[in-house]
C-alpha cells in the first residue's frame, strides 16, 4: 500500500524534531547514535522506527546550524573535501577528558594532529587527510568510533587513508609496546607500517594547550591543493 502524503508529511516533521533535539545532545558532548535514540525518546514519547529516525547527516546539518548560525558553512557538501570538513567540523562539539587531553575540544586536537603530519609528510594528501579525519566516528558513535568513522567517509577517502586510520589503535600499541607477537609482525609487514607509526606520535603528541594549529578552513585548502598538484604534476609556485 502507498503510504498517505500527509504520513510522510508527519514522518518528515518528526525526523526534523529528533534531529533538532539530537543536535543539541552532539553540541552537549554527546555521540550522534546515542543522542538520537534518546532524542527519539523525549520527542515521540515512545519507540520509533529506525527507518523513521534521522541519520548521522541530518543531525550533523542541525549540528553545523547550531555551530555556525551566520550560515558560513552553508557551502560545505560540495566536493569531496568539504564534505570532509563538514564530518571534521562536527568535531568542535567533542568533549574530551582534560586531564588526558588539555588542548580541549576533538577538532583542536586533529588539527594539532594534522600540523605534526604536515611538518614530517607535507605532500602526502592521503596520510594528512587520515590525521585530519581519523577521530570523525567519536561525534557519530564512542563506543564504535572506528567502524563508525569507516562508514562515514565511505569512499571521500582512499583505501590507503581507511587503512591508515584503522590501523592506529594498533600503531599506538606497538609504540607502546603492548601489541602482539602476530598483530605486530603483521603490522610491521605493511608497506605503510612507518606512516602509520608517525600517525600515532602525532596522535599522541597533539595534545598540547595553546597549540598553534592551523584552521580547520587551511587544513582543507592544504589538502585541496595537494590533490590539484598531483593532478597537474606541478606544485604551485610559493606567492602565487
Amino acid at each position: 500500500m502507498t503510504r498517505p502524503a500527509d504520513a510522510d508529511g508527519a514522518s518528515d516533521r518528526l525526523r526534523r524534531r529528533i534531529a533538532h533535539q539530537a543536535a543539541r545532545s552532539v553540541a552537549a558532548g554527546s555521540d550522534t547514535k546515542r543522542a538520537v535514540f534518546r532524542a527519539a525518546r523525549r520527542v515521540a514519547r515512545g519507540w520509533v522506527p529506525e527507518g523513521e529516525l534521522p541519520n548521522a547527516a541530518q543531525v550533523r546539518a542541525e549540528v553545523h546550524r547550531g555551530i555556525d548560525p551566520s550560515g558560513s558553512l552553508r557551502h560545505l557538501g560540495g566536493d569531496r573535501f568539504d564534505r570532509i570538513a563538514a564530518l571534521v567540523a562536527v568535531l568542535e562539539t567533542v568533549r574530551q577528558d582534560p586531564d588526558r587531553h588539555p588542548e580541549g575540544d576533538v577538532l583542536e586536537h586533529s588539527l594539532q594532529v594534522f600540523d605534526l603530519v604536515h611538518q614530517e609528510r607535507p605532500f602526502d594528501e592521503e596520510l594528512l587527510t587520515a590525521a585530519l579525519v581519523h577521530d570523525v566516528g567519536l561525534a557519530i558513535d564512542r563506543q564504535a568510533a572506528p567502524s563508525a568513522a569507516s562508514a562515514a567517509l565511505g569512499d571521500l577517502v582512499t583505501p590507503r587513508t581507511h587503512w591508515l586510520i584503522d590501523s592506529l589503535e594498533a600503531a599506538r600499541d606497538h609504540a607502546a609496546g603492548r601489541l602482539g607477537v602476530r598483530a605486530r609482525r603483521r603490522l610491521e609487514a605493511h608497506p605503510d607500517f612507518f606512516d602509520a607509526l608517525l600517525l600515532a606520535e602525532a596522535d599522541r603528541r597533539g595534545r598540547v594547550r595553546g597549540y598553534d594549529a592551523p584552521s580547520l578552513e587551511q587544513a582543507i585548502a592544504i589538502l585541496r591543493d595537494l590533490e590539484r598538484d598531483a593532478e597537474t604534476g606541478e606544485p604551485e609556485e610559493p606567492g602565487m
